[in-house]
């Protein structure tokens, strides 16, 4: 009997729309790209000086699956995809195409991975600081599971965009009789940031969704399975201004290779997350630099990660103040991170809203366990 295998590839990108390297796997008859059913990517742009990286990287992939492939444009345009931009300096760009393909069931009875995608119902201006807000979200990280195949509780990460409306749309809907509260622009990114950490903490492990005033405000309501930032939508990750979402987790009776580990982030200094993270997804290894044959089997990381509280780390005072300190933190974090992996093609992102521990962060690890 057949189950779902999913497969994953990791290629770079040359620059804001090069997807020539997923052109190669084509021709040489790794990849079928009407098998693609999520991607992920990190993107070249940071602020202003590329701002529209995440945009050019989704239309670019979304163009070679209908070129390459047979499927619909609607087909195409509801795969999900996560793109995170800003690079760090030392970072590559780069995208993660998964593939599920029926295979026999992996031959160790052990779970293997498993990826689906969903989208929220719209997110309406007059839900916005309520808990509409966030069951929306857990709703959509249920869908993900079901089209994964596997149970909400077997989710083991969650990656993608928390849509929020704009500012303009949140204010006519206040406006117009909307109990909405009066928020500005900070404390709006940090309640749609917040509501999907309690999504996932809903709809994957049981808890009641809190008071809305905790939401993106509570430091004790966090999750250790989110990786998802916060954006008004601009025309990336699927149709239409909703929160899009990929659901990882480890299924049994799958087929394939991969299996996806994860971990707690106490704070950026933390890069033994990595190899807690490893041992996770089943693979022994120790708490030094990780030995080559383990490298060589991490197909892709990502990194959700928080600024330190109170600009201190461990106790020790930073320099908050220089204005390049938020720019310069993402580098220091992909250096990190990048030397504990041996590796600098990893998908890293800031403002980890009730994502992690304060100060710390979440992260995954995809590997190959055959």
């Amino acid at each position: 009997m057949s189950s779902p295998a999913v497969d994953a590839f990791r290629v770079a990108m040359g620059g804001l729309r090069d997807v020539s390297e997923l052109g190669a796997l084509v021709e040489d008859g790794r990849l079928n790209p009407d098998d693609i059913v999520a991607v992920t990517g990190k993107t070249g742009g940071f602020g202003d000086t590329y701002g529209s990286s995440r945009v050019d990287a989704d239309h670019a992939v979304r163009r070679f699956l209908l070129d390459h492939g047979s499927r619909s444009a609607a087909d195409v345009e509801a795969i999900p995809m996560a793109f995170s931009a800003g690079v760090g300096t030392i970072m590559t760009p780069h995208l993660v195409v998964y593939t599920r393909t029926p295979a026999e069931p992996a031959a160790d009875g052990l779970p293997r991975l498993a990826v689906g995608g969903a989208s929220s119902a719209p997110i309406l201006p007059e839900w916005f600081g309520s808990t509409a807000h966030v069951q929306a979200n857990a709703d959509a990280v249920r869908a993900a599971a079901s089209d994964a195949g596997m149970a909400p509780g077997d989710i083991e990460f969650v990656i993608g965009k928390s849509y929020y409306p704009p500012l303009e749309d949140i204010a006519a809907a206040r406006a117009a009789g909307a109990p909405i509260p009066d928020l500005g622009a900070k404390e709006v990114f940090r309640f749609s940031s917040g509501s999907i950490a309690q999504a996932v903490k809903a709809a994957v492990d049981g808890e009641p969704i809190p008071d809305p005033s905790r939401v993106g405000t509570d430091p004790d309501l966090w999750s250790d399975k989110v990786a998802v930032s916060s954006n008004i939508w601009e025309g990336a990750g699927g149709a239409g201004p909703q929160t899009h979402l990929l659901a990882l987790g480890n299924s049994r009776g799958a087929g394939g290779r991969l299996r996806v580990g994860r971990a707690v982030i106490e704070d950026l200094l933390d890069i033994s997350a990595v190899t807690r993270a490893v041992r996770d997804a089943g693979i022994p290894v120790g708490d030094g630099p990780l030995p080559p044959e383990v490298q060589s089997r991490i197909i892709t990381t990502y990194v959700k990660y928080q600024e330190p509280v109170g600009g201190r780390i461990r106790g020790r005072r930073l320099v908050t103040e220089d204005p390049t300190y938020i720019k310069n933190l993402k580098t220091v974090v992909a250096s990190a991170f990048s030397a504990m992996l041996q590796d600098n093609m990893i998908w890293i992102s800031a403002a980890g809203v009730q994502q992690g521990p304060p100060g710390g962060g979440t992260i995954a690890v995809v590997l190959d366990v055959s």
